[in-house]
C-alpha cells in the first residue's frame, strides 16, 4: 500500500523534564507499534520500516529529545532509563496503553530499555543492531565518539561535521584510522551524506545526549531480565553485529537472531512485531500550548502540512511573524516570543521551508504563490483578522496578503529588500548561487561564507570598498549558523523564494495598499537608508527606527499595533 505519513505535535505537559513538546510521524491503521531512531537522526530515519509496517500497524515515530523537532530534555547527560520513562510520558500524552516497540541502533536500546523498566507497557520489542561493547570499549567511545559541537567563525565546524559523517561510513568507530576498524561499504551519494548532515544540524550538540546515554547502557543487563518477548538481531554488514556474541545469558523471553540483508532483517523484525500485537491507538490528540513560550504545531492545507509556532496567552488581534526567503520561524522566533503576552502570535513556515512540506511546488514560485497559502493556513486557523509583521522578503508577502484579503488589519514591513532595476538585475544574477551538494563537503562553507558576508557587505557578492557595511558586523556565528541550518531546510526553494521577492513589484503594490503600514528598520539594516526614502515618497506610510536586538521588536511595534501611528 501507498503510505501516508502525517506529522504531528504533542505536549506532555509535565513531568520528570518539565512541559515539553514531542514531534512524531505517524502512518497506517492497526495495533500500534512506536519506532526509535539512530543517533542523531530523527524519525525520518525509520520511515523505511514504517513503510514496512502500515499496512498492518499504526505506526508511531517520535522524534527522541533533543533531535529532530523535539524539545531537549534539559540535563546535559541523561540515563537510558531516563529516556524510556520520557518515552513512556510522550505514549501517556497519547492515550496509548500498551504498544509494541521497534528500535534502530540507539533506537534499539532506547526501544529495549522501555521494555525492561516498563513491562507492563510493552507487548514486544525488536532491537536492530544492539550496543553490547566491552567495558573497554565502552569507556573508550564515552571518551572519543562525541566530541562537543558548537559554530566556529570560520565555519570550521562545518568541515569537521561532514568529515566525521562521512568517516562513519568508512570506520566503527569513526576516529580509529586502522584496517580493523574498516567496513565494508559503499560510501553514500553526497546528496545522502548531505541529509545527514542536515539531521545532525536539527540536533547541534544535542547529538550526544542519547547517543551517551545508548553507550552508557547495560544492555546486557537489561536483556537477563526482560519479561517482554524481545527480539535481538543485526544485518550482516552492521558493525554491531559481533556485539551479538556478547549476550551471554539473555532471559527466556529473548532471542537472539542474527539478521540477513537490510530487507531479510526488516521483515524478521516485522514479523516479530506481528506476533505481539498491541491493541489500536487512539487518533492523534490535538496540540495543547505551552505557557510562557512560542510552541509548536503542524497545520494541514491542501497538498500537505506547515510547520508554525505560536502563543495565544494574551488577548487581542493575532500577530502573524513572517519569515523571508532561505530562512524559517526558527530565524524570526525571537521576534515572536517578544510579542509574549502582549499579543497572540503565530510564525509560519512557508512552503518548502523550514519544516513545511513544498505545497507550491517549484514550476512558479512567487509571492502571490506563497500568499495562496498563507491564506490556507489562515483559514484553517479560523483566523477572521491579523495583523501582519514581515521580516524582508516577508513583508513582500505581508504586503501582497493585505491587497488580496481584507483580515490584514496592520501592516509592518521590516528590513524592506529595495532596489531599483539595476539593482534587480545584479541580485537576479548573483545573489543566489547554486549550492549543490559536494563529495568532499566544500559546498557547506560556500553557504557559511555567503550567510556571514551578508553582515560585511551589501549585496555580499559585492565584496569590494563599495560594498563593505559600515555598522557593527552582523556576524555572530550561532546566528550565521542559525540561518545556514534553515537554508539547507530549503535546498532548491531558498533560490526560487529569492527570486520572487526580486521580482516582486513593490513601489508599484505598496501604492496600492489601505491597510495602516509601517515601514522598519534596525540600524543595522544594509538598505536602512532606501527605507527613509521609501517612506518619505509613501507619506501614507510610517517609519520605525527599530531596536537593535529582535527581542526588542514586539514592544516597539505594538504603539502602531495598538493603533497609534
Amino acid at each position: 500500500m501507498s503510505m501516508r505519513v502525517t506529522r504531528h505535535f504533542v505536549t506532555v505537559p509535565g513531568g520528570r523534564f518539565g512541559p515539553r513538546q514531542v514531534h512524531y510521524r505517524r502512518a497506517g491503521s492497526g495495533p500500534g507499534v512506536l519506532l526509535f531512531h539512530q543517533s542523531p537522526m530523527s524519525s525520518r530515519d525509520v520511515l523505511p520500516m514504517m513503510a514496512r509496517l502500515c499496512d498492518r500497524f499504526t505506526c508511531i515515530a517520535p522524534d527522541t529529545p533533543g533531535y529532530g523537532l523535539s524539545d531537549p530534555f534539559g540535563p546535559p547527560e541523561v540515563s537510558m532509563e531516563d529516556v524510556a520513562d520520557a518515552v513512556i510520558e510522550f505514549a501517556d500524552s497519547l492515550g496509548l496503553g500498551r504498544f509494541a516497540a521497534y528500535g534502530f541502533h540507539t533506537g534499539a536500546m532506547i526501544a529495549v530499555a522501555v521494555g525492561h523498566r516498563h513491562p507492563q507497557r510493552v507487548t514486544g520489542v525488536a532491537a536492530n543492531g544492539f550496543v553490547v561493547p566491552t567495558e573497554a570499549m565502552r569507556a573508550e567511545l564515552l571518551q572519543h565518539y562525541l566530541p562537543p559541537f558548537e559554530p566556529k567563525w570560520d565555519g570550521g565546524h562545518l568541515t569537521w561535521l561532514w568529515a566525521r559523517l562521512r568517516e562513519q561510513t568508512i570506520f566503527f568507530p569513526w576516529y580509529r584510522k586502522d584496517l580493523g576498524s574498516r567496513m565494508d561499504f559503499d560510501l553514500p551519494s553526497p546528496e545522502k551524506l548531505q541529509d545527514s548532515v542536515l539531521e545532525f544540524l536539527r540536533a547541534g550538540d544535542q547529538y550526544r545526549v542519547a547517543y551517551r546515554a545508548a553507550f552508557a547502557y547495560r544492555g546486557e543487563a537489561a536483556l537477563a531480565g526482560m519479561q517482554v518477548p524481545t527480539l535481538v538481531t543485526a544485518t550482516a554488514f552492521d558493525p554491531l553485529r559481533e556485539d551479538l556474541g556478547r549476550i551471554e545469558r539473555p532471559s527466556p523471553a529473548v532471542e537472539v537472531i542474527p539478521g540477513g540483508s537490510a530487507d531479510e532483517t526488516l521483515a524478521l523484525c516485522a514479523d516479530f512485531l506481528a506476533r505481539h500485537p498491541a491493541p489500536e491507538p487512539p487518533p492523534p490528540p490535538a496540540t495543547a500550548p505551552l505557557g510562557g513560550r512560542t510552541w509548536q504545531q503542524m497545520v494541514d492545507v491542501p497538498g500537505g502540512q506547515l510547520r508554525l509556532r505560536r502563543n495565544d496567552e494574551a488577548p487581542g488581534r493575532v500577530v502573524l511573524v513572517q519569515h523571508d526567503a532561505a530562512s524559517s520561524s526558527d530565524q524570526v522566533e525571537p521576534v515572536a516570543q517578544s510579542f509574549i503576552g502582549r499579543r497572540p502570535v503565530i510564525a509560519l513556515d512557508l512552503p518548502g521551508h523550514g519544516e513545511s512540506d513544498n505545497t507550491i511546488g517549484e514550476d512558479n514560485v512567487t509571492v502571490e504563490r506563497y500568499v495562496e497559502v498563507v491564506r490556507q493556513a489562515l483559514d484553517v486557523l479560523g483566523l477572521q483578522e491579523c495583523d501582519f509583521h514581515g521580516l524582508w522578503g516577508g513583508g513582500l508577502v505581508g504586503l501582497e496578503l493585505a491587497l488580496q484579503d481584507a483580515r490584514v488589519r496592520r501592516l509592518v514591513m521590516s528590513d524592506v529588500p529595495w532596489h531599483d532595476d539595476a539593482l534587480r538585475g545584479q541580485l537576479q544574477a548573483h545573489y543566489t548561487p547554486a549550492i549543490e551538494p559536494a563529495w568532499y563537503g566544500g559546498h557547506l562553507l560556500h553557504a557559511w561564507h555567503l550567510l556571514r558576508d551578508q553582515g560585511l557587505f551589501w549585496p555580499w557578492f559585492r565584496r569590494t570598498r563599495a560594498g563593505i557595511l559600515w555598522k557593527e558586523p552582523h556576524v555572530d556565528p550561532s546566528m550565521v549558523h542559525g540561518r545556514l541550518v534553515s537554508l539547507f531546510k530549503a535546498p532548491r526553494m531558498w533560490r526560487l523564494a529569492y527570486q520572487a521577492h526580486f521580482a516582486y513589484p513593490l513601489v508599484e503594490r505598496l501604492a496600492k495598499v489601505r491597510q495602516p503600514t509601517l515601514l522598519a528598520a534596525p540600524a543595522w539594516d544594509p538598505q536602512l537608508e532606501a527605507t527613509r526614502e521609501a517612506q518619505a515618497a509613501h507619506p501614507s506610510c510610517g517609519f520605525l527606527l527599530l531596536p537593535d536586538e529582535l527581542r526588542e521588536w514586539g514592544p516597539a511595534l505594538l504603539p502602531f499595533l495598538d493603533g497609534a501611528r
